[in-house]
Parts: structure tokens; sequence; C-alpha cells
């Protein structure tokens, strides 16, 4: 999407967008368009911004916004690794969702194909400290190179891409403008990712054990009493907790032979049967206190997960002054990993540890 100008600059007969087009001269001359954009597949996402009469980047380019069939603003109609190059020019800024943006980006290029991606500059364009800017309310996000590198990989698993280029462009910008005053020339962060072939190995953080107590309302407790002391009571014979993972926690959970250890009391003999995302993970009968429910967590995934109890003997009262049907207590809820024996202890970083971030208070 382009920011609001004078006129859309033109190339030969074609006018692309008013940023871009602002250096697409320089591109074709300087050999970047022959580098990165000569494929016959490219998409030009949010080509024309505030122009109706603006053009795709190049001519072979599609341009992509939410008038085109298919596109629903999230999802694009292309297949997998369809694509020689993705382009987008002050758009990413305008996109909540930044992560499922330059994930689907990356999911049509081929191996090879090029990710070209252009912000306003916060130092250049917004010339202030935060949100909201001076010159259009819909930018979601300031950038900085630091940054707009960040979200990408935040967003992208590590090593299904490289950085090829990534430059402040300032040409022509008039540093005299102050900060009230909009500027003029460019005033851009301009990148371009490679998507490559993953390698057959991965880098799955080190995991170290996070423990939740019941206190926590980060995630959703389905069927539990309030918080009693130390831990919390099932109230019938249904409960679920549930939480969310990102893409990368999920791979990670599931490379690195997840377990999630429940600490629990009983209310008296209790059938325990307990299931991850719909699949059958435990199913015992227990009775006593601090008792241990190991659970394989192998399935869990991107998104909403959900641990399901069924209590069949959670149907009486706790006791005369008690008339609530309680299943389990649930003390201490721990992600851990599998260790093998030969495996020295893991350092607290990575996975588990955004994990922690996720259910704890800060």
């Amino acid at each position: 999407m382009n920011d609001l100008s004078d006129n859309s600059p033109h190339v030969g007969a074609r006018a692309v967008g008013t940023e871009a087009g602002k250096t697409i001269e320089t591109k074709h001359l300087n050999g970047f368009v022959d580098r990165y954009l000569s494929g016959a597949n490219i998409l030009d996402i949010g080509y024309r911004g505030y122009l109706h009469n603006a053009v795709p980047i190049v001519p072979q380019a599609i341009g992509i916004d939410l008038q085109y069939p298919g596109y629903d603003g999230k999802t694009l109609p292309f297949e997998d690794e369809s694509q020689d190059a993705v382009f987008s020019s002050h758009c990413l800024e305008h996109i909540e969702d930044y992560k499922g943006a330059l994930r689907e980006w990356h999911r049509v290029l081929r191996v090879g194909g090029f990710m070209l991606i252009s912000v306003p500059h916060q130092f250049l364009y917004e010339k202030r400290p935060g949100p909201p800017s001076r010159w259009n309310v819909d930018h979601k996000r300031f950038y900085t190179p630091a940054s707009l590198m960040s979200e990408v990989e935040s967003a992208l698993l590590p090593n299904s891409y490289r950085l090829r280029h990534l430059i402040d462009n300032d040409l022509g910008f008039t540093y005299s403008s102050p900060p009230d005053v909009h500027s003029g020339g460019c005033y851009e962060i301009e990148m371009v990712l490679e998507k490559i072939a993953e390698p057959s190995w991965k880098i799955i953080p080190e995991l170290i054990n996070i423990d939740i107590g019941p206190q926590s309302d980060l995630i959703t407790w389905i069927g539990f009493d309030s918080v009693e002391g130390e831990f919390r009571w099932t109230t019938g014979e249904r409960a679920s907790i549930q939480f969310f993972l990102s893409a990368e926690q999920a791979e990670a959970a599931q490379a690195a032979r997840a377990n999630i250890t429940i600490i629990a009391d009983t209310c008296g003999k209790q059938r325990i049967h307990i299931g991850l995302n719909a699949q059958p993970v435990y199913l015992r009968t227990q009775q006593g206190a601090h008792l241990l429910l190991e659970i394989p967590a192998n399935n869990m995934r991107h998104g909403l997960n959900t641990l399901e109890f069924t209590l069949p003997d959670a149907t009486r009262p706790a006791s005369a002054a008690d008339q609530r049907h309680l299943g389990i207590a649930i003390r201490n809820i721990r992600f851990a990993r599998t260790a093998r024996k030969d495996e020295p202890a893991a350092q607290p970083s990575g996975f588990w540890t955004a994990i922690g971030r996720l259910f704890y208070r800060t």
C-alpha cells in the first residue's frame, strides 16, 4: 500500500505505486529488477494503495488487493511454492497480523524466490517515538531496520530464508523538513529475503521445566472452580484447560518430545481420562494427594490447544458440608522435555521460556 502523496510516478507508460515508483527507474538501471523481479510469476501485494490507476511493479506481476478474486486479506489464492517473487511496498505496516502475512508470502514463494518488502522508516517518515502516525492513522507499527528484522525472525522458521538486502532508502530525502512537516524524497526501509531449502537438521531451543500454578488466568480454565490456596478443583464430570501456541512453539514441542506433568489431588478414588486436542493421552484410576499425572504432549499444535478432563466419578457431593461434585485439584502444571540419558542438562532458554511468559503475569 502506498501512502498519500502527489501523483503516481511513471515508468514509460506504466504508473506504478507512489512510493515504489520513486526508485523503480533506478532499480531498472542498477540491476535490482533483473536480480529480484525478473521471474515470470510475481505478486505485488497492496499495489494500488490509495491510487486507483496504479499498476503492479513489473508488467508480469499480478496485483493483489482486497478485490482480487479468492483473496480474503489473509490467505493468498495461490499454491505453495508457486511464485518467483512477492513484492510489497508500504503495506506491511497496515496489517495487524504481520506474522500471518509474512508466513503467507513465504508459503507461496518457490525455493530461490524473493520476498521484497518496503516499509516507512520511523526516523525518516514518522519522525516520532511511537504511534500514532502523523501522516497515516492506519499505520499499526513503526519500523526501524532492527524491528523489521525482528518481525521476520518471529514469523519465519530459522533457515527457511536468508537476508539478501537491507538498506535505509533515503534517496532525495529532505532532511531540512522538521518533524511536523511531511518530508520529500524516499523515507523507507528496503528488504529482500530469499527463500531457501531448509536443511534436514533443525534449530530446536533447549527446553527447561516451566511450572504453571493454578492462579494463572492467562490460560482458560473451563469447568474449574476458583483458586483455593494452592490448588484449583474441577467441578463436575468434565473440565478443560485451553492455551495458544505459535507455529514455532508447536514445532519445538513436537520435535523435543514434550511432556506435560500435572501435580494433582483427588476427591476420593477417581477414574481420570485426559485428552489433548481430542486425542486420548491418559487413562488411569488414582487416589491421593500430590499425584503426578504424566501426559505425552507431542500432538500440541499451532493455535488453540485443549487439555480435556473426563472424570466419571465426580458425580457425588464432596461432603455434607460441600455439595460440589469435585474430581481433581490441580496444584501445578509442568511443561517439560523428555531428556535422553546421555543428554546434558538443558539451559533456561528457548521454547519453554516463551511458554512461561505466555502463562505468567509480568
